[in-house]
C-alpha cells in the first residue's frame, strides 16, 4: 500500500465519525426551518404553538391569579364561555379520574377551571377538592389562539401547549400525560446528575 492510499484509509474513519454528528444536525436543521411536520404523531391531543394566557384572570377574593400560580405542575384546564352544565361536569368527572390514575404522579398535576365573570362555581365541588376555580375578565386566550375545546393542556411553565377536541378521550389525555411526566422526569434527572458533578 502506497503512503498517499495510506492517508486516504486512514481518512475514512474521521469522515465517517463526522457524518455521524453532521449529517442529522444538518437534516434537524433543514426541517425546523422549512416548517416541516409529520402527518401524524404519538400524541393524542393536538399539540399547538405555545402560548401563555391573557392576565386576566381573578381568583374568588377578586384577586389577580398570576402565571406563577399555573407553573409548576401540568395542567388540565377546563375553560367555559358560560355556566358549568352537563358537558362542563362530565369533563371534571373525566380530568378527576385521570389524575386519580397518575397515582403516586397526580400531585404532578392540578386541575384548573375558568368561568365567566360572575358566574357560580359548579354544583358538587365537594367531589372536586383538588379543582382550583377562577374567573375570567376578559378574553384568556391571546388573539389568534385556537379556541378551547374539551380541555387544554398546560406545561409546568404554565404555556397551553396542546387542546383535546369534543368528545374529550380521556384515555388519550392520560396516556399524554404519563408521556409528559416520564419525559420531564428524565429532565430532572439530568438535571441532578448535573448538579451532582458540579459539586464533585
Amino acid at each position: 500500500m502506497t503512503e498517499r492510499s495510506s492517508r486516504r484509509s486512514g481518512r475514512w474513519p474521521l469522515i465517517l465519525v463526522l457524518a455521524i454528528f453532521f449529517v442529522p444536525a444538518g437534516i434537524a436543521w433543514t426541517l425546523f426551518f422549512t416548517g416541516w411536520v409529520p402527518d401524524s404523531t404519538g400524541n393524542h391531543g393536538e399539540l399547538l404553538e405555545p402560548h401563555q394566557l391573557q392576565p386576566v384572570i381573578v381568583d374568588a377574593d377578586g384577586q389577580p391569579v398570576t402565571a406563577s400560580r399555573l407553573r409548576g405542575k401540568w395542567t388540565m384546564l377546563l375553560l367555559q364561555s358560560g355556566p358549568c352544565g352537563a358537558d362542563c361536569q362530565s369533563r371534571l368527572v373525566d380530568t378527576r379520574q385521570v389524575r386519580l390514575a397518575l397515582a403516586q404522579n397526580a400531585d404532578r398535576t392540578q386541575r384548573v377551571l375558568i368561568l365567566p365573570e360572575g358566574e357560580a362555581p359548579p354544583a358538587g365541588m365537594d367531589a372536586h377538592r383538588d379543582l382550583q376555580v377562577y374567573w375570567a375578565t376578559g378574553p384568556v386566550l391571546p388573539e389568534g389562539a385556537p379556541a378551547a375545546g374539551a380541555v387544554s393542556l398546560l406545561d409546568s411553565r404554565g404555556y397551553r401547549m396542546m387542546r383535546y377536541a369534543e368528545p374529550l378521550d380521556a384515555g388519550g389525555l392520560l396516556s399524554d400525560l404519563k408521556h409528559l411526566i416520564r419525559l420531564s422526569n428524565i429532565d430532572l434527572e439530568r438535571l441532578h446528575g448535573l448538579s451532582e458533578d458540579a459539586v464533585e
